[in-house]
């Protein structure tokens, strides 16, 4: 950053390939920068925009950093996350791994949310080394974001129980690279029937849109179930699994 910028993104250390080709500063590199007294004769006011990995505990320890070197009267944080959506809701135990934040109703089949990705997310952490985001995050975005619709707007009518969620199909179409940077997570419901409370049936379609144009398309099918509905088939698939692993092991023992 020097004194003539007016705008600038920040974007998690995960995606240092990202920012190096656009010219975009990693969190690490701006702490650096305020920490060093590098910034201390910019001119404001400069707004730095956050991208992805970049999260609200990191956005207080930018704001610190700023008020340090007393740069909170030139330099602006935009940021624009939303809250993640709720571990009950996602069936997620680490908030690392939440892709969807700031989840709305538009109307009686669509809602929105922004794709949110955690520096630490489990997609990242294997490998991050190029300038787009693998198309994985896409796909675990969608389901999530189905995930979401369904149990707060549709299982939540009947919030004594908690529903077992099968997939049936998932597909997946790639039109566009997908970045570091806000995106936005829209899905459609196509078709539902949830006259059985035991038995509810959704499908539905998650479109991932970044900067005007669809980045993926995501078609799911799936049925929510009872307690009690699934365990039964599900004990005696397991006991057949491991019988036919069994004999196939000992077969060539």
């Amino acid at each position: 950053m020097n004194s003539t910028d007016t705008s600038r993104l920040v974007v998690g250390d995960r995606f240092r390939d990202f920012a190096a080709a656009v010219g975009a500063d990693t969190f690490s590199d701006l702490v650096r920068a305020l920490d060093a007294g590098d910034l201390d004769t910019v001119e404001g006011p400069v707004r730095v925009v956050t991208g992805q990995g970049v999260g609200s505990f990191e956005v207080s320890y930018l704001l610190d950093a700023i008020a340090r070197r007393k740069l909170d009267d030139r330099i602006t944080l935009v940021h624009t996350a939303g809250e993640p959506a709720r571990r009950q809701e996602l069936h997620k135990a680490r908030e690392d791994n939440v892709l969807v934040a700031g989840l709305t109703q538009v109307d009686d089949t669509t809602y929105e949310a922004r794709l949110r990705l955690h520096d630490h997310n489990e997609l990242l952490v294997d490998v991050q080394d190029r300038v787009h985001v693998q198309g994985m995050v896409a796909v675990e975005a969608a389901r999530q974001m189905f995930l979401a619709v369904v149990e707060r707007y549709f299982t939540a009518r009947w919030s004594q129980q908690r529903y077992y969620i099968v997939l049936n199909s998932m597909n997946t179409t790639f039109s566009n690279f997908l970045f570091p940077v806000g995106a936005t997570l829209r899905l459609t419901v196509d078709a539902s029937d949830l006259s059985e409370p035991s038995r509810l049936t959704v499908r539905t379609t998650v479109v991932v849109e970044q900067a005007g144009r669809e980045a993926a398309g995501i078609t799911i099918d799936a049925a929510a179930f009872a307690p009690g509905l699934l365990e039964d088939k599900e004990l005696r698939r397991a006991k057949s699994a491991v019988a036919s692993t069994m004999d196939a092991a000992l077969a060539t023992a």
